[in-house]
C-alpha cells in the first residue's frame, strides 16, 4: 500500500487521513479546508444533475436500457441479414469462395493467378467498410526468388486479404460508387481487382451457421457499432447511419430506410 500524501503514513490515504481531518477542523479557513468544501459542493451538484445516457445523451435511462440504441441495433440486424443473403447470392453466382481460382490484378502490376484460401465472413456487413478485406488469397505459383526471399515459401505466396465489395454488382458496392464520376474512375483504373476464372460449386460456399441472422462480432473491425473496444455513441454513428439507410433502400427495406433516414439531417 502506498503512503498517504498528507501525513506520509501507511494504512490509509488522504481522503481518510485522521491528521488531515483534524487539521481541517482546526483550520476552517485554510486552503485544504476550502478545497474539501469545494469537493463536497461538486459532489452535491453532481447528485442533483440527472445522468445522461451514454448512447443518445438523453436523461432518464442509461446506455444498457436505451430504447433508441436497442431499436437501431434491431433494425440493423434485420438489414444486415438481408444484405448478407444478397452478398451470398452474388458470391454463389460467381462461384467465389474458398477453393476458387481467381485472376488477381493489383494496380500497376501484372495479374497473378491466385487461390482463395478463406473468407472472413464476419467482415461482411452492411456499412461503409463492410465486405472489405475479407478474401484471403495465395499465389498458385511461387513468386520470383528475389521476392521477399527472407520469408518462408508459404508467406511469400500469401497475397493477404483483399476486397470483396468491388466484385459485387454496382448497387452493392456502396453509396459512393453510385456517383458516375467515382464509378468511371473505378472502371478506368481497371475495375475489380479480382476475377473468378475457376469457380467452385454453389454447395461449397458455406458461411457460418448463424451468419445469415445478421449478428455482429465484438471485434472493432467486424462491427460498425464498436470502436477501440467500446460501443459507439449515436453521435459517432452519424456517418454510418447514412450508409445503413442507403443499403436498406437498395435492398427494398423501405421501413428500415425511413427509420435510419430519420437520424440524418
Amino acid at each position: 500500500m502506498s503512503n498517504c500524501n498528507w501525513c506520509y503514513e501507511k494504512g490509509h490515504n488522504s481522503v481518510t487521513c485522521p491528521e488531515k481531518k483534524k487539521y481541517i477542523t482546526d483550520n476552517p479557513n485554510s486552503y485544504a479546508a476550502e478545497r474539501e468544501a469545494n469537493k463536497l459542493e461538486q459532489r452535491k451538484a453532481r447528485k442533483k444533475t440527472p445522468r445522461k445516457c451514454g448512447f443518445c445523451r438523453k436523461t432518464g435511462h442509461n446506455a444498457k436500457t436505451c430504447h433508441t440504441k436497442q431499436t437501431i441495433q434491431k433494425n440493423y440486424r434485420a438489414l444486415n441479414s438481408v444484405y448478407r443473403r444478397k452478398v451470398l447470392e452474388e458470391m454463389c453466382i460467381m462461384g467465389l469462395g474458398t477453393g476458387a481460382l481467381v485472376n488477381f490484378k493489383p494496380r500497376g502490376n501484372e495479374p497473378i493467378v491466385a487461390l482463395v484460401k478463406g473468407v472472413k465472413w464476419n467482415k461482411i456487413y452492411a456499412a461503409s467498410d463492410g465486405s472489405s478485406y475479407c478474401l484471403q488469397l495465395e499465389r498458385v505459383m511461387d513468386p520470383p526468388e528475389d521476392h521477399f526471399s527472407h520469408l518462408s515459401p508459404q508467406r511469400r505466396r500469401s497475397l493477404g486479404s483483399r476486397h470483396l465489395a468491388h466484385t459485387l454488382t454496382r448497387p452493392m458496392m456502396g453509396e459512393i460508387y453510385q456517383r458516375d464520376d467515382v464509378y468511371q474512375k473505378h472502371l478506368d483504373a481497371g475495375g475489380s481487382e479480382i476475377e473468378v476464372i475457376s469457380p467452385i460449386p454453389m454447395a461449397h460456399i458455406n458461411p457460418p451457421p448463424d451468419w445469415l441472422n445478421g449478428g455482429l462480432s465484438n471485434y472493432d473491425n467486424e462491427n460498425p457499432f464498436k470502436s477501440q473496444g467500446k460501443d459507439e455513441t449515436l453521435w459517432n454513428l452519424s456517418y454510418e447511419l447514412n450508409h445503413f439507410a442507403y443499403y436498406a433502400g437498395t435492398l427494398g427495406l423501405k421501413e428500415i430506410e425511413r427509420y435510419f433516414s430519420s437520424f440524418i439531417e
